[in-house]
Protein backbone atom coordinates (compact mmCIF):
# COMPACT_ATOMS: atom_id res chain seq x y z
CA UNK A 1 0.00 0.00 0.00
CA UNK A 2 1.20 3.73 -1.00
CA UNK A 3 2.89 5.12 2.12
CA UNK A 4 1.70 8.92 1.17
CA UNK A 5 -1.87 9.87 1.33
CA UNK A 6 -2.11 12.98 -0.43
CA UNK A 7 -4.61 15.81 0.27
CA UNK A 8 -5.72 15.82 -3.74
CA UNK A 9 -4.55 13.70 -6.74
CA UNK A 10 -5.30 15.20 -10.12
CA UNK A 11 -5.75 12.90 -13.07
CA UNK A 12 -5.12 14.36 -16.38
CA UNK A 13 -2.01 16.71 -17.23
CA UNK A 14 -3.83 19.29 -19.11
CA UNK A 15 -5.04 23.06 -18.31
CA UNK A 16 -8.05 22.20 -16.24
CA UNK A 17 -5.38 19.51 -14.19
CA UNK A 18 -2.01 21.21 -14.31
CA UNK A 19 -3.42 24.74 -12.66
CA UNK A 20 -5.18 22.37 -10.43
CA UNK A 21 -2.16 21.28 -9.26
CA UNK A 22 -0.09 24.50 -8.92
CA UNK A 23 -3.14 26.07 -6.87
CA UNK A 24 -3.30 23.42 -4.50
CA UNK A 25 0.23 23.35 -4.05
CA UNK A 26 0.10 27.39 -3.55
CA UNK A 27 -2.36 26.38 -1.07
CA UNK A 28 -0.45 24.00 0.92
CA UNK A 29 -1.85 21.37 -0.20
CA UNK A 30 0.01 17.85 -0.98
CA UNK A 31 -0.26 17.48 -4.40
CA UNK A 32 -0.29 14.33 -6.87
CA UNK A 33 -0.32 14.79 -10.94
CA UNK A 34 -1.09 12.23 -12.59
CA UNK A 35 -0.02 12.38 -16.46
CA UNK A 36 -0.26 9.49 -19.06
CA UNK A 37 1.69 11.50 -21.59
CA UNK A 38 5.47 12.12 -21.02
CA UNK A 39 4.91 15.72 -21.43
CA UNK A 40 2.47 18.26 -19.07
CA UNK A 41 0.48 20.12 -21.30
CA UNK A 42 -2.42 18.34 -22.79
CA UNK A 43 -4.30 18.84 -26.04
CA UNK A 44 -3.85 22.68 -25.61
CA UNK A 45 0.11 22.79 -25.39
CA UNK A 46 0.63 19.78 -27.97
CA UNK A 47 -1.93 19.77 -30.45
CA UNK A 48 -4.06 22.56 -29.75
CA UNK A 49 -4.44 26.32 -28.76
CA UNK A 50 -0.80 26.60 -28.24
CA UNK A 51 0.66 25.34 -31.81
CA UNK A 52 -2.09 26.68 -33.90
CA UNK A 53 -1.74 29.96 -32.74
CA UNK A 54 1.93 30.12 -33.85
CA UNK A 55 1.21 28.69 -37.18
CA UNK A 56 -1.71 31.76 -37.23
CA UNK A 57 0.85 34.52 -36.69
CA UNK A 58 3.44 32.63 -39.31
CA UNK A 59 0.26 33.10 -41.53
CA UNK A 60 -0.51 36.28 -40.58
CA UNK A 61 3.40 37.38 -41.22
CA UNK A 62 3.26 35.85 -44.52
CA UNK A 63 -0.27 37.46 -45.47
CA UNK A 64 1.68 40.91 -44.68
CA UNK A 65 4.79 40.63 -46.50
CA UNK A 66 2.54 39.80 -49.74
CA UNK A 67 0.81 43.32 -49.46
CA UNK A 68 3.66 44.92 -48.31
CA UNK A 69 3.39 46.95 -51.39
CA UNK A 70 0.24 48.29 -50.20
CA UNK A 71 1.55 49.61 -47.08
CA UNK A 72 4.36 51.27 -49.20
CA UNK A 73 6.79 48.94 -48.64
CA UNK A 74 8.54 47.85 -52.08
CA UNK A 75 11.02 45.35 -52.76
CA UNK A 76 10.19 42.90 -50.57
CA UNK A 77 7.87 40.49 -52.18
CA UNK A 78 6.65 37.62 -50.71
CA UNK A 79 9.25 35.40 -50.48
CA UNK A 80 9.50 31.74 -50.10
CA UNK A 81 8.07 29.54 -47.30
CA UNK A 82 10.34 26.96 -45.05
CA UNK A 83 8.08 24.93 -43.65
CA UNK A 84 10.76 23.23 -41.64
CA UNK A 85 11.29 26.48 -40.06
CA UNK A 86 7.45 27.06 -39.67
CA UNK A 87 7.34 23.89 -37.98
CA UNK A 88 10.70 23.84 -35.98
CA UNK A 89 9.71 27.34 -34.30
CA UNK A 90 6.17 26.06 -33.72
CA UNK A 91 7.74 22.88 -31.99
CA UNK A 92 10.62 25.10 -30.25
CA UNK A 93 7.82 26.99 -28.61
CA UNK A 94 5.75 23.84 -27.25
CA UNK A 95 8.84 22.68 -25.60
CA UNK A 96 9.75 25.34 -23.82
CA UNK A 97 6.03 26.00 -22.26
CA UNK A 98 6.65 22.05 -21.61
CA UNK A 99 9.39 23.10 -19.48
CA UNK A 100 7.96 25.91 -17.43
CA UNK A 101 5.28 23.16 -16.96
CA UNK A 102 7.70 20.67 -15.11
CA UNK A 103 9.19 23.50 -13.53
CA UNK A 104 6.46 24.83 -11.86
CA UNK A 105 5.58 21.44 -10.75
CA UNK A 106 8.99 21.25 -9.01
CA UNK A 107 8.19 24.96 -7.34
CA UNK A 108 5.31 24.44 -6.08
CA UNK A 109 6.01 20.81 -4.54
CA UNK A 110 3.61 18.45 -6.79
CA UNK A 111 4.46 14.89 -7.26
CA UNK A 112 4.38 14.00 -10.86
CA UNK A 113 3.33 10.32 -11.42
CA UNK A 114 3.74 9.15 -15.24
CA UNK A 115 1.07 6.49 -15.90
CA UNK A 116 -2.39 6.32 -16.94
CA UNK A 117 -5.12 6.45 -13.94
CA UNK A 118 -7.79 4.12 -13.24
CA UNK A 119 -10.28 4.96 -10.60
CA UNK A 120 -10.76 1.49 -7.98
CA UNK A 121 -13.94 2.52 -6.65
CA UNK A 122 -15.74 4.69 -3.83
CA UNK A 123 -13.28 5.81 -1.16
CA UNK A 124 -12.97 4.11 1.94
CA UNK A 125 -12.34 5.80 4.72
CA UNK A 126 -12.68 9.25 3.15
CA UNK A 127 -9.77 7.90 1.23
CA UNK A 128 -10.00 7.48 -2.83
CA UNK A 129 -7.31 5.13 -4.59
CA UNK A 130 -6.09 5.26 -8.18
CA UNK A 131 -4.17 2.33 -9.98
CA UNK A 132 -1.49 4.10 -12.50
CA UNK A 133 -0.56 1.64 -15.32
CA UNK A 134 2.96 2.80 -16.53
CA UNK A 135 4.96 1.99 -18.90
CA UNK A 136 5.30 -1.41 -19.95
CA UNK A 137 2.23 -2.27 -17.86
CA UNK A 138 3.73 -1.53 -14.33
CA UNK A 139 1.01 -0.78 -11.75
CA UNK A 140 1.24 1.28 -8.92
CA UNK A 141 -1.81 3.16 -6.30
CA UNK A 142 -1.86 6.75 -5.72
CA UNK A 143 -4.32 7.44 -2.59
CA UNK A 144 -5.65 10.73 -1.64
CA UNK A 145 -8.41 12.05 0.37
CA UNK A 146 -9.95 14.23 -2.87
CA UNK A 147 -9.78 13.63 -6.70
CA UNK A 148 -9.69 15.41 -9.29
CA UNK A 149 -10.85 14.12 -13.23
CA UNK A 150 -8.86 16.25 -15.94
CA UNK A 151 -8.56 13.68 -17.99
CA UNK A 152 -9.58 16.21 -21.13
CA UNK A 153 -11.37 14.96 -24.95
CA UNK A 154 -10.71 14.03 -27.68
CA UNK A 155 -11.40 15.28 -31.52
CA UNK A 156 -14.40 12.99 -32.88
CA UNK A 157 -14.32 11.14 -36.22
CA UNK A 158 -16.70 10.23 -38.63
CA UNK A 159 -18.25 6.91 -38.58
CA UNK A 160 -16.09 4.19 -40.40
CA UNK A 161 -13.25 6.31 -40.56
CA UNK A 162 -9.99 6.74 -38.96
CA UNK A 163 -7.30 8.88 -38.55
CA UNK A 164 -3.97 8.82 -40.66
CA UNK A 165 -1.45 11.02 -43.35
CA UNK A 166 -4.62 11.69 -45.17
CA UNK A 167 -7.82 12.08 -42.95
CA UNK A 168 -6.23 13.97 -40.62
CA UNK A 169 -7.62 15.48 -36.83
CA UNK A 170 -6.10 18.43 -35.24
CA UNK A 171 -3.73 16.22 -33.75
CA UNK A 172 -1.95 15.00 -37.49
CA UNK A 173 -2.43 18.32 -39.32
CA UNK A 174 -0.18 20.11 -37.08
CA UNK A 175 2.52 18.03 -37.81
CA UNK A 176 1.90 17.78 -41.74
CA UNK A 177 5.45 17.62 -43.69
CA UNK A 178 4.76 20.23 -46.39
CA UNK A 179 1.74 22.32 -46.94
CA UNK A 180 -0.78 20.23 -48.87
CA UNK A 181 -1.58 21.55 -52.30
CA UNK A 182 -5.30 21.27 -51.06
CA UNK A 183 -7.57 20.81 -48.23
CA UNK A 184 -10.78 19.78 -47.67
CA UNK A 185 -12.55 20.04 -43.83
CA UNK A 186 -15.42 18.96 -42.66
CA UNK A 187 -17.00 21.20 -39.62
CA UNK A 188 -16.58 25.26 -39.19
CA UNK A 189 -16.17 25.24 -35.79
CA UNK A 190 -13.49 26.80 -34.36
CA UNK A 191 -11.10 24.64 -35.19
CA UNK A 192 -12.22 24.09 -39.03
CA UNK A 193 -12.47 28.00 -39.41
CA UNK A 194 -8.74 28.39 -37.84
CA UNK A 195 -6.86 25.83 -40.15
CA UNK A 196 -9.17 26.99 -43.27
CA UNK A 197 -7.76 30.19 -42.81
CA UNK A 198 -3.98 29.56 -41.47
CA UNK A 199 -3.62 27.08 -44.38
CA UNK A 200 -5.15 29.03 -46.90
CA UNK A 201 -3.07 32.25 -46.59
CA UNK A 202 0.01 29.42 -46.78
CA UNK A 203 -1.53 28.75 -50.26
CA UNK A 204 -3.71 25.74 -50.23
CA UNK A 205 -6.98 25.62 -52.00
CA UNK A 206 -9.61 25.00 -49.17
CA UNK A 207 -13.14 23.96 -48.97
CA UNK A 208 -15.36 24.24 -46.04
CA UNK A 209 -18.42 21.92 -45.61
CA UNK A 210 -20.78 22.35 -42.54
CA UNK A 211 -23.88 20.63 -41.82
CA UNK A 212 -25.53 23.69 -40.30
CA UNK A 213 -27.38 26.92 -42.00
CA UNK A 214 -23.86 28.95 -41.24
CA UNK A 215 -20.26 29.10 -40.85
CA UNK A 216 -18.82 29.12 -37.07
CA UNK A 217 -22.25 28.31 -35.76
CA UNK A 218 -21.76 28.65 -32.11
CA UNK A 219 -20.99 32.65 -32.71
CA UNK A 220 -23.91 35.48 -33.61
CA UNK A 221 -25.04 35.19 -37.08
CA UNK A 222 -23.77 38.74 -38.12
CA UNK A 223 -20.20 37.35 -37.79
CA UNK A 224 -21.07 34.12 -39.24
CA UNK A 225 -22.11 36.07 -42.36
CA UNK A 226 -18.97 38.34 -42.16
CA UNK A 227 -16.92 35.54 -41.93
CA UNK A 228 -18.49 33.70 -45.09
CA UNK A 229 -18.06 37.01 -46.91
CA UNK A 230 -14.38 37.19 -45.76
CA UNK A 231 -13.58 33.58 -46.37
CA UNK A 232 -14.86 33.41 -50.04
CA UNK A 233 -12.64 36.42 -50.83
CA UNK A 234 -10.18 35.08 -49.47
CA UNK A 235 -10.56 32.70 -51.98
CA UNK A 236 -12.05 29.56 -49.43
CA UNK A 237 -15.12 27.53 -50.80
CA UNK A 238 -17.78 27.27 -48.55
CA UNK A 239 -21.06 24.66 -48.08
CA UNK A 240 -23.12 25.68 -45.86
CA UNK A 241 -26.30 23.38 -44.75
CA UNK A 242 -24.26 20.52 -46.37
CA UNK A 243 -24.53 16.76 -45.64
CA UNK A 244 -21.11 14.41 -45.92
CA UNK A 245 -22.02 11.24 -47.54
CA UNK A 246 -18.78 9.76 -47.64
CA UNK A 247 -15.37 9.75 -47.33
CA UNK A 248 -12.92 8.00 -49.42
CA UNK A 249 -9.03 7.62 -50.64
CA UNK A 250 -8.17 8.15 -53.76
CA UNK A 251 -4.98 7.39 -56.06
CA UNK A 252 -3.38 10.52 -54.52
CA UNK A 253 -5.52 11.69 -51.99
CA UNK A 254 -8.86 11.78 -50.55
CA UNK A 255 -12.49 12.21 -52.18
CA UNK A 256 -15.52 13.59 -50.52
CA UNK A 257 -19.12 12.89 -51.42
CA UNK A 258 -21.72 15.82 -50.18
CA UNK A 259 -24.71 16.70 -50.65
CA UNK A 260 -25.69 20.97 -50.51
CA UNK A 261 -29.46 20.77 -49.13
CA UNK A 262 -31.86 21.05 -52.00
CA UNK A 263 -29.13 20.25 -54.66
CA UNK A 264 -27.91 17.16 -56.35
CA UNK A 265 -24.79 14.97 -54.79
CA UNK A 266 -20.96 16.24 -55.50
CA UNK A 267 -17.48 15.18 -54.99
CA UNK A 268 -14.54 16.80 -54.80
CA UNK A 269 -10.62 15.79 -54.42
CA UNK A 270 -8.18 17.24 -52.50
CA UNK A 271 -4.54 15.78 -51.14
CA UNK A 272 -6.28 16.25 -47.18
CA UNK A 273 -9.16 16.13 -45.57
CA UNK A 274 -9.73 17.56 -41.89
CA UNK A 275 -12.30 16.18 -40.27
CA UNK A 276 -12.79 18.63 -37.60
CA UNK A 277 -16.64 17.91 -36.22
CA UNK A 278 -16.01 18.50 -32.05
CA UNK A 279 -14.61 16.47 -29.56
CA UNK A 280 -16.15 14.22 -26.97
CA UNK A 281 -14.93 13.77 -23.25
CA UNK A 282 -12.35 10.92 -22.15
CA UNK A 283 -13.85 9.22 -19.64
CA UNK A 284 -14.51 5.67 -21.17
CA UNK A 285 -11.77 3.91 -19.74
CA UNK A 286 -10.97 6.28 -16.62
CA UNK A 287 -12.67 3.56 -14.14
CA UNK A 288 -15.97 5.89 -13.56
CA UNK A 289 -18.41 3.27 -13.79
CA UNK A 290 -16.91 1.49 -10.47
CA UNK A 291 -18.24 4.85 -8.78
CA UNK A 292 -21.98 4.36 -8.95
CA UNK A 293 -23.18 7.88 -7.16
CA UNK A 294 -21.37 9.76 -10.07
CA UNK A 295 -23.96 10.97 -12.79
CA UNK A 296 -22.68 10.91 -16.72
CA UNK A 297 -24.49 11.33 -19.69
CA UNK A 298 -23.18 10.44 -23.29
CA UNK A 299 -19.59 10.63 -21.35
CA UNK A 300 -20.10 13.96 -20.11
CA UNK A 301 -19.78 14.34 -16.21
CA UNK A 302 -22.46 15.69 -14.31
CA UNK A 303 -21.14 18.72 -11.31
CA UNK A 304 -22.27 21.37 -9.22
CA UNK A 305 -21.48 24.59 -9.54
CA UNK A 306 -18.34 23.57 -7.19
CA UNK A 307 -17.60 20.85 -9.52
CA UNK A 308 -18.54 18.03 -6.90
CA UNK A 309 -19.49 15.02 -8.75
CA UNK A 310 -21.98 12.76 -6.33
CA UNK A 311 -19.16 10.71 -4.86
CA UNK A 312 -17.86 12.44 -1.84
CA UNK A 313 -14.47 13.90 -2.80
CA UNK A 314 -14.33 13.60 -6.34
CA UNK A 315 -14.18 16.80 -8.87
CA UNK A 316 -14.43 16.76 -12.78
CA UNK A 317 -13.19 19.81 -14.50
CA UNK A 318 -12.54 20.92 -17.98
CA UNK A 319 -13.66 19.51 -20.76
CA UNK A 320 -15.10 16.39 -19.46
CA UNK A 321 -17.93 18.45 -18.02
CA UNK A 322 -21.50 18.34 -18.94
CA UNK A 323 -22.88 21.99 -19.75
CA UNK A 324 -19.03 23.25 -19.63
CA UNK A 325 -17.93 24.78 -22.57
CA UNK A 326 -14.46 22.96 -24.28
CA UNK A 327 -11.58 25.84 -23.63
CA UNK A 328 -8.54 25.96 -22.07
CA UNK A 329 -9.60 28.98 -19.79
CA UNK A 330 -12.72 27.16 -18.62
CA UNK A 331 -10.90 24.32 -17.70
CA UNK A 332 -8.26 26.11 -16.14
CA UNK A 333 -10.85 28.06 -14.36
CA UNK A 334 -12.99 24.88 -13.02
CA UNK A 335 -9.43 23.58 -11.70
CA UNK A 336 -9.06 26.78 -9.99
CA UNK A 337 -12.25 26.67 -8.43
CA UNK A 338 -12.44 22.91 -7.40
CA UNK A 339 -9.04 23.27 -5.20
CA UNK A 340 -10.29 26.40 -3.72
CA UNK A 341 -12.98 23.83 -2.35
CA UNK A 342 -11.24 21.55 -1.18
CA UNK A 343 -9.00 23.30 0.96
CA UNK A 344 -11.86 25.63 2.61
CA UNK A 345 -10.59 28.42 0.68
CA UNK A 346 -13.35 31.59 0.47
CA UNK A 347 -14.26 31.38 -3.71
CA UNK A 348 -16.54 31.80 -6.34
CA UNK A 349 -18.45 29.01 -8.00
CA UNK A 350 -18.43 28.60 -12.04
CA UNK A 351 -20.79 31.02 -13.76
CA UNK A 352 -21.30 28.89 -16.97
CA UNK A 353 -22.98 32.23 -18.45
CA UNK A 354 -19.53 34.49 -18.29
CA UNK A 355 -17.39 32.29 -19.67
CA UNK A 356 -15.45 34.42 -23.11
CA UNK A 357 -15.01 32.61 -25.73
CA UNK A 358 -12.82 33.01 -29.19
CA UNK A 359 -12.61 31.96 -32.18
CA UNK A 360 -9.06 32.23 -34.10
CA UNK A 361 -8.68 33.07 -37.48
CA UNK A 362 -8.08 36.12 -40.33
CA UNK A 363 -10.62 37.86 -40.09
Amino acid sequence: MPDIIYDVAIIGGGPGGYTAAIRAGQLGLRTCLIEKDAKLGGTCLHVGCIPTKALLFHAEVYDHLKSATEYGIEGLGAGTLNWKTIQDRKNQIITKHAKGLDFLMKKNKVTVVRGYGNLTGPGKGGVHTVEVTGDGGAKSQVQAKNLILATGSYARMLPGLQADERILTNIEVLSLGAIPKSMIIIGSGAVGVEFASLYRSFGAEVTVIEMLPRLVPLEDEEVSKELLRNFKKKGISCFVNTKVDKVEKTKDGVAVLFTPEGEAQQRLEAEKVLVAVGRGPNTEKVGLEKLPNIKTERGYVHVNEWLETGEKGVYAVGDIVAGLPQLAHSGSMSGIVAVTRIAGQAGKPINRNRIPGCTYSEP
